[in-house]
């Protein structure tokens, strides 16, 4: 494991959201150009957005998922009589997720304008 400076973690941070949110971009927009036939402006916009709302929700899985994970640790040590301090949330993660969301729904707006 190699430390890094915390701006350094950041622009490794935004540069995967941004990968994420042009790699799911891509993926929506060529679904939807499969299923509607061609691409439209119109429909181009519509797949950025149903992408940023996915990956959005995934954000908030993930969220979900971990407080979920943190209760059944805290229950089953809570039962041995154990002091448990639970993990922190996976910010990178999460703020890659939003990152890449934040920019498919920069991209609708800019398509829609």
């Amino acid at each position: 494991m190699t430390t890094q400076t915390r701006a350094a973690q950041v622009g490794r941070i935004l540069l995967f959201g941004l990968g994420a949110g042009l790699g799911t971009a891509a993926l929506c927009v060529l679904i939807n150009a499969l299923l509607a036939g061609g691409l439209t402006r119109a429909g181009a916009a519509t797949a950025l957005g149903w992408g940023g709302l996915i990956l959005t929700f995934l954000a908030g899985a993930i969220i979900y998922s971990q407080n979920g994970q943190r209760q059944i640790e805290t229950g089953m040590r809570a039962r041995l009589g154990e002091a448990y301090r639970a993990p922190g949330l996976p910010w990178a993660q999460i703020l890659t997720a939003l990152i890449g969301g934040g920019v498919l729904f920069l991209g609708q707006f800019a398509l829609i304008r």
